[in-house]
């Protein structure tokens, strides 16, 4: 009998320690990371400001490659939700931003497996005094309250939730240096919804300077004038430049120019200007096997009509895209196009410059005094 009451003595004594310990234990756990990267710091606060960017940067996916993401809400800013289901190790979890402060800070709140309560990632933004870099710090904060088993559990934040804010600093700073580093903050940039419109068009390239692109553009629109006055359609908007390649020293690219109808009659037969088909496969031919050359009614190996010599047509981009306006010399046009891609990056923007992703712009307005404005497109993915 004096040995239960010894061991019930015991066990008290150890629960009060245990209890007591427990009690003086923090009821918050707190760690956080930095790293310094170059890029704008608009960059920087949209790439976080969005969940869209989650699987470049996601500690889960390091340990999940196949990892099932799903997302809700908004894209950008507070109510941007993710959510994920991955294998043992990661299990299921969400996050989603709950306040921003723009190029200041992006709060997100966590949904895992680890121990605790009000769980928050914290990205903070701190721009060094001379404005070229900035050091982001990633903290994770999380409550225990009185639950002791949690508050013990606590002691372990610097294993596997240290191990996360780690890998997501490290990746996210890997990723912004994967985008064209250029600063949009001061250009307005807006995703819209674009209609397809038939397109004749002639595709062509010229050096790299503003009066030999002028030159080709304005030889490309009078043979595309020239072939609208044989088959009666006219003119439906604005000349379009068609990026495909800028050149180290060379631009090659299309012009074309909206067109009011679809079907038009040539030489007494009809043709329909359609999207264009690119087949799967493409037959190499050799040299003592020459393509026969096409004629009007053709398509090409990009799927394009063949109009008249030169001239081609096809149905223009229809989806979503990315546009802004300047007014101005056309030299900037390709800093413009830079910082669309920047925006679609940071943005989770995905795009493609073949085909019918390519990039166009056109002419909006003409000033009194002669000057331009241009609007500058990209087509994106959802």
């Amino acid at each position: 009998m004096t040995r239960v009451l010894e061991l019930l003595v015991s066990l008290l004594i150890v629960a009060a320690l245990v209890v007591g310990v427990g009690a003086l234990l923090p009821d918050h756990g707190h760690v956080e990371r930095t790293v310094e990267v170059s890029s704008p710091v608009r960059q920087i606060f949209d790439a976080a400001n969005t969940l869209r960017r989650f699987p470049e940067w996601s500690p889960e996916r390091r340990l999940d490659p196949q990892l099932n993401m799903t997302y809700d809400g908004k894209r950008n800013g507070p109510g941007a939700v993710v959510n994920w289901n991955g294998n043992e190790t990661v299990g299921k979890g969400k996050l989603e931003i709950v306040s921003s402060d723009e190029d200041s800070q992006v709060k997100m709140a966590v949904e895992n497996d680890f121990t605790g309560t009000n769980k928050f990632y914290t990205i903070t933004l701190n721009p060094s005094e001379n404005g070229k870099t900035t050091k982001i710090v990633w903290a994770y904060d999380v409550d225990y309250g009185w639950d002791l088993k949690s508050r013990y559990a606590g002691l372990y934040i610097h294993g596997k939730p240290d191990a996360n804010v780690q890998t997501a600093v490290s990746n996210f700073a890997n990723m912004l240096a994967s985008f064209p580093n250029v600063d949009y903050k001061d250009q307005d940039i807006q995703p819209v919804e674009v209609t397809g419109v038939p397109l004749l068009f002639v595709s062509t390239k010229s050096p790299r300077t503003l009066d030999e692109v002028a030159d080709v553009t304005l030889t490309a629109v009078t043979q595309i004038e020239e072939v609208m006055k044989k088959t009666g359609l006219t003119q439906a908007g604005p000349v379009r430049t068609i990026t495909t390649n800028w050149g180290d020293e060379n631009y090659v690219f299309d012009v074309a120019i909206p067109v009011s109808a679809a079907e038009f009659t040539l030489d007494g037969n009809t043709y329909t200007i359609t999207t264009p088909v690119v087949s799967e496969t493409v037959e190499e031919l050799s040299d003592a096997e020459p393509a026969a050359e096409l004629k009007t009614g053709d398509h090409d190996e990009d799927g394009n009509l063949i109009v008249d010599g030169k001239v081609k047509a096809r149905l223009s981009y229809s989806g979503l895209a990315l546009v802004t306006e300047y007014a101005g010399s056309p030299a900037a046009l390709p800093l413009l196009r830079l910082q669309e891609k920047a925006f679609a990056e940071t943005h989770g923007y995905l795009y493609s410059e073949m085909n019918g992703g390519r990039f166009w712009d056109e002419i909006s307005a003409t000033s009194e005094e002669g000057e331009n404005t241009y609007k500058v497109y990209l087509p994106v993915e959802p």
